[in-house]
């Protein structure tokens, strides 16, 4: 199969293309077995199911996730001549193995656009604000009102979107608990239940890095979290996504109630976890479906968009119901998605 335009591959084979002039497509290879070079301008890539043969100057970057074979050092010779990013990477790898050719950074200079738009408060805020708004809107069992949000809106710097998200937390933890039965814990306690959430935010966390990572953004230059002496971006952009940890442990519990004790409740969380990350969802803001766990590249794409000004808001592609009307204007789509039956 040549890889001569976009497509998604019912295999979990993706390809896509950037925007602009000279656009060239990324590539997602999942299980890689073997590479080939059949002739002095193409190559193929052998996976769990298929293959893929293509020029390596249609590429922009590539990542291998699952097990893979032998990669020939003349691949990565023509890689970095050709400025392509290749990154490894497999569930038990705390970090992807990633390899750049220098300089690291795109055309486009997303690290620079990055770093400013951290610095420029009311742009740092605006993504602040709009990360915890989506946060907010998926509280399971909390309603939160129209004047919180209203008071979110109206906040001009990064601290006060965090007391605004600090007091709200609060009250979504003490329900969180009293719906399980755990009556005065607290996030921070040592309790089971709590190492579970840390090992699911875990999980999400290193698909996030590995998308962070492959669209060339810095992982330790974070808006709402804004140390940098660990992955604050990648947080960041887990917030919209924290409900899907908290569901699957609460399921978890209730599904097996003698987990706690036989100490199998992470397993079981992670379980539920997979599960509802492979589910179809609707996307209002790109009119696809897409299994959930797309989301999170999404999510990353989304503020790839809004950095480089692609598209004028930073527009968090979340689950939703189709309606009518005009969707937001938004300059990325998700690969992976198909348009709705």
């Amino acid at each position: 199969m040549s890889v001569i335009a976009e497509l998604s591959h019912p295999n979990s084979i993706w390809t896509w293309t950037g925007v602009g002039k000279g656009r060239r497509f990324s590539l997602w290879l999942p299980y890689l077995q073997e590479i080939i070079r059949p002739n002095k301008k193409q190559w193929r890539f052998v996976y769990n199911g298929g293959e893929v043969t293509t020029r390596l100057d249609a590429m922009e970057s590539m990542l291998i996730y699952g097990a893979c074979g032998e990669i020939p050092v003349a691949l990565l010779d023509e890689m970095a001549a050709q400025n392509i990013t290749l990154m490894i990477h497999r569930r038990n790898m705390p970090q992807p193995m990633v390899f750049y050719p220098l300089p690291a950074t795109d055309s486009k200079d997303l690290l620079t656009k990055q770093i400013l738009a951290r610095e420029n408060q009311k742009t740092a805020t605006y993504i602040a604000r709009t990360l915890i708004r989506a946060r907010l809107q998926h509280f399971n069992g909390i309603n939160v009102s129209a004047t919180i949000l209203k008071k979110l809106g109206a906040v001009r710097t990064v601290s006060g979107v965090r007391v605004i998200e600090a007091a709200q937390t609060r009250r979504y933890w003490d329900r969180y608990y009293a719906d399980l039965g755990i009556e005065g814990l607290s996030r921070r306690d040592e309790h089971p239940v709590n190492q579970a959430l840390d090992a699911l935010s875990f999980f999400l966390a290193g698909i996030l890095l590995r998308w962070v990572l492959f669209h060339k953004l810095s992982p330790a230059h974070g808006f709402l979290h804004e140390q940098t002496n660990y992955a604050a971006l990648v947080y960041d952009l887990m917030e919209p996504h924290r409900w899907l940890i908290e569901e699957a442990v609460s399921n978890a519990v209730r599904q097996y109630p003698t987990a706690i004790e036989e100490k199998s409740l992470v397993q079981h969380a992670i379980n539920h976890l997979k599960g509802c990350l492979e589910e179809d969802v609707y996307v209002p803001a790109t009119r696809q479906v897409v299994a959930r766990k797309n989301l999170l590249h999404g999510n990353v794409l989304a503020l790839r968009s809004y950095l480089l000004g692609e598209t004028r808001r930073f527009v968090v592609p979340v689950e939703g119901k189709r309606k009518g009307g005009r969707p937001p204007k938004v300059h990325y789509h998700i690969p992976g998605g198909r348009k709705p039956a």
